[in-house]
């Protein structure tokens, strides 16, 4: 396709005599680059046809064009540098701006680009789709759930024709495996069928695609992960040790390219899910605990298949139920996916739209100097056109000449660009915790980009100035009455108002972002989490784990033996998880005989009786758990938000009230024994989650808090702990206040991108008015110097010039503080905690802007202002 545009560009300004033999050459080049890659070798078609665009190739059609004179065409450049040369300030604003913009630009728009990209890479990505379940009660929507029943993929194949192929799997999370003596902790394993790889198409490297994953006990590695663990040896078929409550020997079967990490849905490791076909025979419709994705037909309408949903949702969960199937785009999961149990932290399709929103402006800014400063000059060029009109030159004549200038400027510019990109790269890809680009001259991608660039800025920035100076009447220029209209004066200072509210924004987006992200992570979540270590116990197979209840006991025991150890305590999620680190209920729950069945999401935590005491949790009404009370097995503890739910006042009269999950009224009735304050278990972006406290005394998760001043010797103790009763599992610890920060990762990396690129924002426009001001000291020397002799003061000559640039920051004021406003105040919506809009923020960075503005203006006028008048009244 590329190569076809080329020759018919090539075909068209090329002279009929030399078209034969000039194409059947670069025909013979394309072959031989060809036979290497044919991408490669189709760009440097395009490459060759661009050279031969020479006058002395060309068709007659062109002998009239002013390109045709070769001499003229060397004029026009050599006159260019020239010109370029004589303003060496100017030239190194325009440059440095447009470089900086650029580059800029081109960096935000590469990782836009990539977040675009996720999920995109399977064949057929656009009919790939994520079951989900939906909760709905009276036709409200409710909690939406990434994940599904693990019959519900098969059933939607038999049931649905537009629907030919689905996928059920389970992400493990971590699980230990063998490597020679060394324990191997994985954190990406999927269980997953025979089906998966053929709806996301990596390629196979080893083993026989059509049979993999059909067999219990089987792995597929990624190609990384099998070299990891074997080498440069030939996997099929050697096994790997499993750990992690399965321990025993998995058979490989084989290997498939490594996952980019543009994908939602990341592994490392793929076992075969009828390994664990006990566990799914016995979730079955009882628990949606599993991620199902399925294939649309060819040419079939997602919008006809979703009202099929609801009606299979009730004949295979029940009438009564509230879930209903939904159908979410694979393509969409990344950037607009917000639901519960997620396998990954998501991006946000909101803040990468502000990041490119961020990029076009920096890119105007920098064009905008360049028509700020040609058409400011643009008086001391009037006589330059002058004469060239009083000796011949016509108007598309000087135009190409301007034009040539900016054309110069730009790829300079460009070239720059490009540089500075390559050097802020490692910067760049570490701000964003993503390798967006190994090099940027590596990437064709990214050179075309630059060069698209090159030629948009030339137009963009170069065609008004080219007109503006080209159409200089010459009989009033030679006189000397030329002046400035009012027209050019008014679009110069329209677009100074421009640049200055595009910094004023980006400067009071980058404080706002930052006061919210630091009023999530300062924001008091109702418990202590400083000094706390949490680790997971070690899994083990059903047939072992009372031993192994009797082991995690002595060992927490222990560990409360040393000074440097305040407490031990045992819960099955940690805090700091996301949204899919917790246990839910959805089948309906109830205070019996105080509300009525209430269909919604109730999250659920087992823990024993120390947590509260670890984490500093307050309990209102009533008591903790005991362990001496054999009867608390059956009471739970629930926080203010369960209550709040039902409409009731969580006070002391619903202690030994009773709460029932379920529809069936024979379910077991759990005793209230106390009510405890809400605490944020995870980010502040979602509201506390209605939570039920089932005691546990062994639950799978540990956290142990640290003596204060001893967190290393504490630290020591607990490894030295661990090993004498797990001798075979790693410790794998995190302090919890490190999870809770893990949560604002996204928030905080939005924060950085915003203000890194709103300083260079800032650079920039200050480029711009640097030259600018200069510009205009310079041209108005002359009345300085008269201003000077009739008594003026400095300081009233730098006023004169602030009164001009005072008003013009005014007006910016005027029209980037309502779009502030808006913008801002829709994005802190979307956080249940957030900050009320900080209109400090905004005033700050008005006297930011403003300070800028005015100390790059009085030191360009102050320059000028102590000149001795005898000089400055003599200045041409």
């Amino acid at each position: 396709m590329i190569k076809k545009a080329a020759n018919r560009l090539l075909k068209w300004y090329l002279h009929p005599d030399f078209y034969p033999d000039i194409s059947g050459d670069l025909e013979e080049l394309y072959l031989r680059h060809a036979a290497t890659s044919s991408r490669t070798a189709s760009w440097r078609y395009v490459l060759q046809v661009i050279v031969l665009f020479r006058p002395s190739l060309m068709r007659p059609l062109f002998k009239n064009s002013i390109i045709k004179d070769t001499g003229m065409l060397k004029n026009y450049f050599k006159i260019g540098i020239r010109s370029l040369l004589k303003q060496k300030a100017f030239t190194f604003i325009n440059v440095m701006g447009l470089a900086v913009g650029l580059a800029a630009f081109l960096l935000i728009q590469q990782y836009v680009k990539f977040e675009k990209s996720y999920d995109r890479h399977y064949a057929d990505a656009d009919r790939l789709y994520r079951l989900t379940t939906d909760q709905v009660v009276d036709s409200v929507l409710g909690t939406r759930d990434a994940m599904s029943f693990a019959p519900s993929g098969k059933v939607l194949v038999e049931e649905v024709p537009e629907i030919v192929d689905a996928t059920t799997t389970q992400n493990f999370g971590e699980l230990i495996f063998r490597k020679g003596e060394s324990l191997v902790t994985e954190e990406h394993v999927l269980a997953v069928d025979e089906h998966f790889l053929r709806l996301f198409t990596y390629k196979v490297l080893e083993g026989h695609s059509e049979s993999l994953l059909t067999e219990p006990n089987t792995l597929v590695l990624s190609a990384s992960k099998a070299k990891f663990y074997f080498g440069d040896q030939n996997p099929i078929g050697k096994t790997i040790y499993l750990q992690s409550a399965f321990d025993r020997d998995f058979k490989v079967v084989g290997i498939v390219e490594d996952p980019p990490q543009s994908t939602h849905y990341k592994f490392d490791i793929l076992m075969s899910i009828s390994t664990i076909k006990d566990r799914l025979d016995d979730d079955a419709w009882n628990g949606y605990n599993y991620y199902t994705y399925v294939k649309l037909d060819q040419g079939a309408d997602i919008e006809n298949v979703r009202p099929l949903l609801p009606a299979l949702s009730k004949k295979y969960m029940g009438e009564e139920s509230s879930l209903v199937f939904n159908l979410q785009p694979v393509i969409d999961i990344h950037l607009y996916s917000d639901f519960t149990f997620e396998p990954e932290m998501h991006g946000s399709a909101k803040a990468v739209s502000f990041l490119g929103l961020i990029s076009v402006f920096i890119l105007i800014i920098a064009w905008v100097n360049y028509v700020n400063l040609s058409t400011a000059r643009s008086f001391d060029r009037a006589k330059e056109v002058g004469i060239r009109k009083v000796v011949g030159a016509r108007r598309n004549q000087l135009t190409f000449q301007f034009i040539t200038e900016a054309f110069m400027i730009n790829v300079l510019g460009s070239l720059l660009a490009l540089g500075l990109a390559e050097l802020a790269l490692p910067l760049f890809n570490n701000l964003i915790s993503k390798e967006i680009l190994d090099h940027t001259w590596n990437d064709t991608g990214f050179l075309l980009n630059v060069f698209i660039f090159a030629i948009i800025g030339t137009f963009v920035s170069g065609v008004y100035p080219a007109l503006v100076l080209s159409g200089f009447r010459p009989v009033m220029v030679l006189k000397g009455k030329f002046r400035n209209s009012k027209q050019g004066i008014w679009l110069r200072k329209g677009l100074v108002v421009l640049q200055l509210a595009s910094s004023l924004s980006l400067i009071a987006c980058t404080f706002i972002v930052y006061q919210q992200v630091n009023y999530m992570r300062s924001k008091d979540i109702g418990m202590s989490i400083d000094q706390v270590v949490g680790f997971r116990n070690p899994r083990v197979n059903d047939a072992d784990y009372e031993a192994h209840k009797q082991k995690r006991t002595l060992f927490a025991e222990e560990l409360k033996t040393y000074p440097a150890i305040q407490g031990v305590a045992m819960i099955s999620n940690l805090p700091g998880g996301g949204s899919s680190d917790v246990n839910s209920s959805s089948g309906g729950i109830k205070i019996v005989g105080k509300t009525d069945r209430l269909d919604a999401t109730t999250y659920v935590l087992s823990l024993n009786d120390e947590v509260i005491s670890v984490l500093d949790m307050e309990i209102l009404h009533g008591r903790n758990f005991d362990r001496n009370r054999g009867v608390d097995t059956a009471t739970v503890l629930v926080n203010e938000a369960f209550i709040k739910r039902f409409g009731l006042v969580p006070d002391v009269s619903l202690i030994n009230e009773k709460v029932q999950f379920g529809k069936n009224p024979e379910n077991r009735k759990h005793d209230i024994v106390g009510i405890v304050k809400d605490v944020n278990r995870s980010s502040l972006k979602n509201e506390v989650e209605p939570t039920v406290y089932f005691y546990n005394d062994t639950p799978s998760q540990v956290m142990v808090k640290l003596a204060a001043g001893k967190y290393r010797e504490g630290l020591e103790i607990l490894e030295t702990t661990w090993q004498k009763f797990f001798p075979n599992d790693p410790l794998r610890y995190t302090f919890l206040d490190e999870r809770f920060e893990g949560l604002y990762q996204e928030d905080k990396r939005f924060g950085a991108v915003f203000g890194a690129f709103a300083v260079l924002a800032l650079v920039v426009a200050t480029l711009g008015l640097f030259g600018l001001s200069s510009f205009m000291a310079i041209q108005r020397t002359k009345e300085v110097g008269v201003r000077k002799v009739l008594g003026a003061s400095v300081p009233n000559i730098i006023g004169i010039f602030y009164k001009d640039f005072l008003s013009l920051i005014a007006v910016a004021f005027l029209v980037g503080a309502p779009l502030i406003y808006f913008g801002m105040t829709q994005w802190l919506d979307g956080y249940a905690y957030r900050i009320g809009f900080p209109w400090l923020f905004l005033g700050l960075s008005l006297l930011i802007v403003l300070a800028i503005a005015l100390l790059t203006v009085g030191y360009q006028v102050y320059k000028v202002a102590v000149l001795d008048p005898s000089k400055t009244l003599r200045y041409e």
